[in-house]
């Protein structure tokens, strides 16, 4: 029998594209506000010396709006941590229609963003306590 061409081959190399595939995200709450829950995935933490790379997910307490007026539930963030000068800048996010990232993607927002001081008891200074 032909492996090449057979429906097995077919079974096989779908399985196998499967499994290479991202996992999904692992999100850990970090901090309640009144905005909503903030979370961070601690399996996705990139390492460059002192830069983390990390994402974040807020999950808010009711629906926000864009400016266009498109409704929305909870944000994703990637942020870059320096664990060295304690300052912290957002690289994208991504807006989503349901909570926990789930549901159609409402808005994107690609621009990175200054590095900033971060301020002791917000969300990411409970996250940088725990990567850095």
């Amino acid at each position: 029998m032909n492996l090449f061409h057979s429906p097995l081959r077919l079974l096989l190399s779908s399985s196998l594209c499967l499994s290479a595939m991202a996992a999904p995200a692992h999100w850990d709450a970090v901090l309640l506000t009144e905005l909503g829950l903030y979370h961070f995935d601690p399996q996705t933490v990139s390492d460059k010396g002192a830069i983390k790379t990390i994402q974040t997910l807020l999950d808010y307490k009711t629906a926000q709006e864009t400016s266009e007026g498109q409704k929305y539930r909870s944000s994703q963030t990637e942020i870059q941590l320096n664990c060295k000068s304690r300052s912290a800048r957002i690289m994208h996010t991504t807006y989503y229609l349901g909570a926990m990232g789930s549901g159609k993607e409402v808005f994107k927002e690609g621009s990175v963003r200054e590095w900033l001081d971060v301020v002791k008891g917000t969300p990411i200074d409970r996250i940088a306590h725990r990567v850095c």
